[in-house]
């Protein structure tokens, strides 16, 4: 863990103790269901899955953060992922879009309630171990980034012959 990571996740720290002293360990609950929540709507448990020779996983967007985004970034176990091997789309029969193709003329749409599906090309870990996915959205907006992670062990899914 770099220092800086430390730094962030201390300053974390410190926030939510002021929190709870200013306004009582009730807000600190609250808040912590509110991240809880967030993140139970975002991803969609248990789609993390290797399936012929790639890493699949879905997103369920509710309706919290909505725009146009003008590049991704995914990161499986913190190494980036090239955008050619980047693959998104709406849902299962439409039409999958590369990564590279995202841009600020030609950005991703997201819309409250859209789900979306990833697929990853390439070999990204083996056996049982938990593997991390970090996708990062940006946007010509303030903030310019948003990102979320999540970790799971994938499913192996053989294809039928």
């Amino acid at each position: 863990m770099g220092s800086r990571h430390v730094g962030d996740v201390l300053s974390l720290v410190r926030q939510g103790l002021r929190l709870g002293v200013e306004f009582g360990s009730h807000s600190v609950e609250a808040l912590l269901w509110v991240a809880e929540t967030v993140e139970e709507g975002v991803y969609e448990a248990q789609s993390l899955r290797r399936v012929d020779g790639a890493l699949e996983f879905a997103l369920d967007n509710p309706p919290l953060r909505v725009g146009a985004f003008s590049a991704l970034v995914v990161r499986v176990n913190g190494v980036e992922v090239p955008p050619d091997r980047v693959r998104i789309r709406p849902g299962p029969g439409t039409a999958w879009r590369a990564g590279s193709t995202v841009s600020a003329n030609a950005p991703w749409y997201l819309t409250a309630g859209d789900r979306t599906e990833f697929r990853l090309i390439g070999e990204f870990g083996r056996g049982d171990a938990e593997t991390t996915v970090r996708l990062e959205l940006h946007v010509p907006a303030i903030p310019p980034r948003v990102w979320f992670e999540f970790s799971e062990r994938p499913e192996e899914v053989a294809l039928e012959p």
